[in-house]
């Protein structure tokens, strides 16, 4: 009889070892893909990351702007600034940042690889440095946000999403002038954001 009670004990914590070793099995195995989840971007990304916080950083303060452009007389054209277009470019500077980048987080949701510059109005402090057509890639706007424009104060450039391949469709005539802003790992030089360009609904505005 003594001999069966302890027999049972046993294969009872033999059972309560068993138990134990598949539960705490389970639980690595639910934790492990949660710790190799990271932020990523692009078509193939687990997780997809906006700029924007990044931008944030790296972009001056609107207090800053505002100070700048409060010892700002003229614009790079030598023509006078008034209130209203320092007022004015500061609203741009802001609304346009929050377009680009919302372009760049719709276009993470519909699968966007491309994204080529255009220019809606000719913007003289960027032609040295892009021009439309230019293109880069979402994986290149994650690692170095500062691709997103505005890049200066009055900056006409946006960013347009390409959904297609850029080495197809020669006969698009989106594409004809599209080539990589990326020449090395490097990024390119851009305008400085002190780069003042008066806007014309400002000048309207005031004159």
């Amino acid at each position: 009889m003594i001999l069966i009670i302890v027999g049972g004990i046993i294969l009872i914590l033999l059972l309560l070892i068993i138990i134990k070793a598949v539960t705490s099995k389970e639980d690595v195995q639910l934790e492990e893909p949660q710790e190799k989840i990271i932020h990523m971007s692009g078509i193939y990304s687990i997780v997809r990351k906006s700029p924007r916080a990044d931008l944030v950083k790296l972009r001056p303060s609107e207090e800053k702007i505002r100070q700048y452009l409060a010892g700002q007389n003229e614009d790079i054209y030598n023509i006078a600034l008034c209130d209203s277009e320092r007022s004015a470019l500061l609203k741009h500077w802001k609304e346009q940042m929050d377009v680009n980048l919302r372009e760049v987080e719709i276009g993470d949701k519909t699968g966007v690889a491309f994204y080529y510059y255009d220019f809606p109005q000719a913007c003289a402090a960027c032609a040295p440095f892009l021009s439309k057509g230019h293109f880069v890639s979402r994986e290149e706007i994650y690692n170095f946000p500062q691709l997103v424009p505005p890049f200066h104060l009055g900056c006409t450039c946006i960013l347009a999403a390409y959904s297609g391949k850029v080495d197809q469709n020669p006969n698009d005539t989106v594409i004809s002038g599209m080539r990589p802003f990326f020449t090395n790992v490097n990024v390119p030089a851009l305008p400085e954001w002190t780069s003042t360009v008066t806007l014309p609904k400002a000048a309207e505005v005031s004159r």
